[in-house]
């Protein structure tokens, strides 16, 4: 009794306030969003979970009488039974029941549902299913934004901030439009400019920017999933960024967001197609597709399929779509028939479902840009080989000294490898191994089916360059071959070397660059035959030879990548795996050894050129042959040959790699196959438990619109931009407001529906959609708009106070502060130091990441190496994009391997990691620091230089007396060592590595990547 007694008391005080007259109640906004939450669970649009006859998503069904009674009587709640049951005190009767797990109604969404109904119940859509409406606006030279901001801020008892100071503006707009920061003269620029439209012309002039499409290519590219490899294990490359670059130049040419949207769902089915619209139809084809043995493609080709019908849903709709593969929505008006029946539209592609070069449909495309980066590719070529050709010159004047010295240390002969004796021997499965005289060990005992050999031993050499591997046949093995096993051949899967110091806690991996051997079986990829298939980590292939063959010894001989010097205490460590899914074929006699002879002596199976020297009279002269092999021999042993040598080298696998890209590229499209697929329900969404059969159709609740048997994805697409269409317009402008507020009006931007947050300012985005909707779908409209309103440009300072009351902005009572992407940090060093590359398009390029990434993620498969020259200085839009593997200065990226459209946000460790560290950023603090000692006289003035390039301003005093005692104590340690600074710059691109006063220049770059790492410097102010 006292419970009842309690809710009655507030019903009652609440009624009150109604009666004094509080604002009638919106069903869009007020009820339907409760009526979702705690009721839709078991009385909404899933049959399978409904738990009565009853539904709340249904007028008809919620005003109509059922058991029990009326459950909404309009004009009077008292006799209302869902009024009853949402204020009862009763478990057994109360709503929601507790065994739903849904929160309790609270005292004011009570009273809101009752003041509801008795005003008449009144019904309506959600509110993102009505039309968006133009509200009221006072002509009074307000810009209508603001108006509608200030109005509901009003409501709050609060008011906007000041407008953000000019430096932080332009820095600010500059970011937002662009993804890069002003330059100092165009700061200066705008902070000379009084005029009462000077910051108007600076959007006008960010807007008209090439940069402008790579900013918005890099949201877009998010949404669409956008991949340079097909993704999952195989992870095979693939050459769709032509497309990459169609949407870049959509967004520079201004092309109107429906016709952006039209050639991306259907520019193949266009009246005489161009190949650029058949182009733009990659954005469907840009999912992952699974090359996995062992699936059926029909499974991945429904997936494909389903990522669609979800993407759409996402990007242009705003809805939870891939919530009806299964069932019926439980929250949103969208059944399972809706699902399938837009899955109909993508369900008759040409395609089967294969991935690689077998996922057709495919357009042949040459790109109008990749003969420009060939063409710079091959002059930085040309220009490394000159440098390579005067290093060669030079460092050959040691040469006939070298020659003479070397020819009498070899009169008495010359022993090209030296036996490796084990220290110790151990093995994974049992095997027992002993170590002969000859060097030689023989397994014997347990002949597991797989197991690895574990061999220790020191090298008595000054240096190792190469390992070799002997395995030899005996007659204790089977069929006199080369192993115990039942067929007495041998697969070796992969060879390991590692070194090992007395007392380190683990071993250190020694990286081998190649492997030949004398025989092996001709096999293809995940076979076993290939003796370079033993440096991949991967069990499914490795070195055999011929069965057939004569049992003789044969050799491998591995490269190490540099010549490698053991400490006294340390000692060398070759695991042999014998880990084949064949199994039984463990090497039964084998022998190693290791050699300190560099270059192509360690590549060859013939005699080594030393070995040849060695055997010729003293007296005979040296023939041309001999003579330039040991040249090469003595070059490769040379510091400043071996660097110019794999500068060139680098440079040249690029240019061979640009040229091939400026041909044909296969570049996934979308195009119907000549015979329709017929579309069924697939129950519970598994891909071959078809139920009904559906024809293409489209959502009803979201826009009703009748098709003809001939409806294909041109009609979905112009459906989607129909100016009926309530969704799309208010969906895209949300994502407009995303990327410059860091957060939506709506703030679950994939989710407008039931279960998603409302707008808190309706009226804006109603405003904004319809602005974007009648301009002609002018992108660069909508953006313009929103950054000249004063909601926009206000200061981001925030009062404890204001802090308090709105933690996270959503009433837009000041500037929006955040992390800006890292992607954005990357372009933003380049773009200061003066690094970037200007060009648009072209083939994708390789920014610096650590080594070894790749590697050890694919057993070796891929090999990942940095772009050469301005290549490498390129946005990050056009970064090779490998699923598996993310660029790894992208410490916040979506994952793109299914759509995403909420921002990552983060304060990750990673961001000072990567800031501190990236080859990027610190390219970009050497040039400032560089710029500045050469452009400025003293410390003073060259501080302040950098400030404004990195930070948009100059220090403040307390700042600049900081940052000089640092300056000083860095010049102190740096003059104390200069070897170390030195050091410290070798790193980068050659070309950037000259320094006239390596201590002062290291000393200004670690000033400058200080300021780097200032959150000033990482954040949209």
């Amino acid at each position: 009794m006292k419970s009842s007694l309690a809710v009655g008391c507030i019903v009652l005080g609440l009624s009150h306030s109604f009666l004094l007259g509080a604002e009638p109640v919106n069903f869009s906004r007020e009820i339907l969003p409760l009526l979702s939450d705690r009721c839709f669970q078991c009385h909404g649009p899933d049959e399978t979970h409904r738990a009565t006859e009853l539904r709340f998503d249904e007028r008809d069904s919620a005003l109509a009488e059922h058991s029990g009674g009326a459950v909404i009587v309009p004009g009077d709640a008292a006799r209302s039974e869902l009024f009853a049951r949402i204020t009862s005190s009763d478990p057994d009767s109360v709503m929601p029941p507790r065994e739903a797990h849904r929160k309790p109604f609270t005292p004011r969404e009570i009273e809101r549902i009752r003041t509801w109904i008795d005003e008449g119940a009144t019904w309506g859509k959600h509110w993102a299913f009505e039309p968006p409406n133009r509200p009221d606006l006072l002509e009074n030279g307000v810009h209508p934004i603001d108006q509608l901001v200030d109005q509901r801020l009003r409501e709050k008892g609060l008011q906007r901030s000041q407008k953000a100071d000019r430096e932080t503006l332009i820095r600010r707009v500059s970011f937002d439009l662009t993804g890069l920061p002003p330059t100092v003269a165009e700061i200066d620029a705008f902070l000379a400019d009084q005029s009462p439209d000077a910051y108007e012309r600076v959007v006008d002039r960010l807007l008209q920017s090439p940069r402008y499409g790579e900013r918005m290519a890099m949201w877009w590219l998010d949404l669409a999933r956008y991949s340079d490899t097909d993704g999952f294990q195989g992870d095979a490359t693939r050459t769709n960024w032509p497309w990459r670059d169609w949407v870049i130049e959509s967004f520079n040419t201004g092309m109107p967001f429906d016709q952006f949207t039209i050639e991306q769902f259907a520019g193949d089915l266009l009246p005489n197609a161009s190949p650029n619209q058949i182009l733009a139809t990659c954005f469907h084809r840009n999912h992952m597709t699974n090359g996995e043995g062992g699936r059926d493609p029909e499974e991945s080709r429904i997936d494909y399929v389903i990522d669609r019908v979800n993407t759409t849903g996402i990007v242009w709709l705003g809805l939870t779509l891939g919530c009806s593969q299964c069932h019926d929505h439980k929250f949103d008006p969208i059944s399972q028939r809706d699902y399938y029946s837009l899955f109909a539209f993508f369900d008759s592609l040409d395609e089967d479902g294969k991935a690689g070069s077998a996922a057709k449909p495919y357009l042949k495309f040459r790109s109008p840009y990749a003969e420009r980066d060939a063409n710079q590719a091959a002059e930085l070529e040309k220009q490394r080989a000159n440098r390579l050709a005067e290093t060669r010159v030079t460092v050959l004047q040691g040469f006939d000294g070298w020659l003479a010295d070397l020819r009498s240390r070899t009169s008495s002969g010359f022993e090209p490898w030296t036996i490796l004796h084990a220290n110790a021997m151990r093995t994974v499965e049992g095997t027992v191994l002993e170590q002969h005289d000859d060097g030689t060990f023989v397994a014997s005992g347990p002949n597991p089916r797989q197991d690895d050999y574990v061999i220790a031993g020191a090298a008595s050499l000054p240096r190792v360059t190469g390992l070799r591997l002997e395995v030899f046949p005996h007659e204790s093995h089977s069929k006199g071959r080369y192993s115990r096993g039942e067929t007495g051949e041998f697969i070796l899967t992969d060879l390991k070397l590692q070194v090992r110091r007395a007392g380190a806690p683990g071993l250190k991996d020694i990286a081998i660059v190649s492997a030949i051997a004398d025989a092996e079986l001709d096999a293809k990829a995940r076979q076993y035959g290939k003796v370079q298939d033993t440096l991949d980590d991967d069990p499914r292939n490795g070195w055999t030879t011929d069965p057939e063959g004569e049992a003789v010894p044969h050799k491998a001989i591995y490269a190490l990548a540099e010549p490698l010097v053991l400490g006294d205490d340390e000692e060398l460590v070759v695991t042999l795996l014998h880990r084949s899914t064949v199994g039984d074929a463990n090497l039964g006699r084998f022998r190693l050894a290791v050699t300190d002879q560099p270059g192509e002596a360690v590549r060859s199976l013939e005699p080594m050129p030393l070995e040849r020297l060695a055997a010729l009279p003293a007296e005979a002269a040296i023939d041309d042959e001999l003579r330039k092999e040991l040249e090469a021999q003595f070059l490769i042993d040379q510091p400043a040959w071996r660097e110019a040598l794999s500068e060139w080298e680098a440079a040249d696998r690029q240019a061979k790699a640009m040229k091939s890209a400026s041909g044909e590229m296969n570049v996934m499209v979308m195009a119907e196959r000549a015979e329709p697929r017929t579309t069924y329900i697939l129950q519970r969404g598994v891909w071959d438990q078809k139920g009904e059969e559906v024809s293409r159709g489209l959502p009803a609740a979201v826009l009703p619109v009748s098709l003809s048997s001939e409806s294909s994805r041109l009609d979905l697409a112009r459906w989607l931009v129909a100016d009926e269409n309530p969704l799309t317009a208010r969906v895209i402008v949300n994502q407009f407001w995303q990327l410059l507020f860091g957060a939506g009006l709506v703030r679950t931007p994939d989710d407008f529906g039931l279960q998603g947050l409302p707008p808190a300012h309706p009226e804006v985005l109603d405003w904004l959609a319809l602005e974007f909707r009648d301009s002609g779908w002018d992108v660069r409209h909508v953006l313009r708009a929103i950054v000249l309103s004063e909601t926009y440009q206000q200061s981001s300072e925030v009062s404890p106070e204001l802090l308090e009351r709105d933690p996270s902005n959503e009433w837009l009572a000041r500037g929006a502060r955040y992390r800006l992407p890292s992607w954005m940090l990357r372009d933003a060093a380049l773009h200061a130091a003066g690094l970037l590359e200007p060009n648009v398009g072209g083939p994708p390029v390789m920014p610096y990441q650590p080594e070894g990434v790749w590697e050890e993620m694919f057993m070796g498969r891929f090999k990942y190496e940095p772009s050469q020259g301005t290549a490498q200085h390129r946005r990050t839009v056009y970064a090779f994009w490998r699923r598996a593997a993310a660029p790894t200065f992208l410490f916040d990226n979506a994952q793109r391997r299914v759509c995403e459209s909420v921002p990552r946000l983060t304060n990750t460790p990673l961001h000072a990691l990567t800031l501190l560290n990236d080859v990027s950023l610190l390219e970009a603090a050497r040039e400032i620091a560089r710029q500045a000692i050469a452009e400025q006289q003293s410390a003073e003035q060259r501080l302040v230089a950098m400030s404004r390039a990195i930070l948009g301003r100059p220090p403040r005093a307390e700042e600049q007396a900081i940052l000089l005692a640092k300056l000083e104590r860095t010049l102190a340690a740096y003059r104390n060592d200069p070897k170390q600074a030195e050091v410290f710059l070798e790193f980068g691109q050659p070309e950037l590595q000259t320094a006239e006063n390596p201590t002062e220049l290291a000393a200004y770059l670690v000033i400058a990547s200080l300021l780097f790492n200032l959150d000033e410097a990482m954040t949209h102010e």
